[in-house]
């Protein structure tokens, strides 16, 4: 199995400098097995909508996107857009690993933002030693192969 991180999933579903890269990322990874922690679909529900409201909506940045939710409800396409890329591509959606101790380790060891560090610890728990991400902080995560 490989756990996509969301930058990966993101520059698939959007048109970047990285799309070519992350479909050929993606489309290897579906051999082995896509696998993606909520912790990352909830980050994707949450990119993939600020996206998609600024690029229909014109709303910009983090304040202006939470009062459009407050109005307009979350964006049922940033919805469906994330939901479809599950479905498509046969990703299983795994629980995130629940252990303060642990987390607050990984933060501190890895020198890992909070969500990374769940990442991290829910890869080790679920046996996923493969991390298909842009980031290069997961680098410093010994035990965890990173790709591209």
């Amino acid at each position: 199995m490989i756990c996509l991180d969301t930058n990966i999933v993101y520059n698939f579903l959007f048109e970047t400098e990285l799309t070519e890269l992350a479909e050929n990322v993606i489309r290897e990874s579906i051999i082995e097995g896509v696998t993606i922690p909520m912790i990352v679909y909830n980050e994707l529900l949450y990119t993939v909508g600020s996206k998609v409201a600024k690029m229909k909506y014109s709303v910009k940045g983090k304040y202006s996107f939470k009062r459009y939710i407050a109005k307009h409800g979350f964006p049922e396409e940033a919805i469906n857009m994330v939901n479809n890329f599950i479905k498509d591509f046969k990703a299983t959606i795994i629980v995130d690993y629940q252990n303060l101790a642990e987390l607050v380790e990984t933060i501190k060891h890895y020198k890992l933002a909070p969500n990374d560090a769940q990442i991290t610890i829910t890869c080790k728990h679920n046996n996923v030693k493969t991390l298909a991400s842009f980031d290069e902080d997961f680098k410093r995560v010994p035990w965890l192969k990173v790709i591209p």
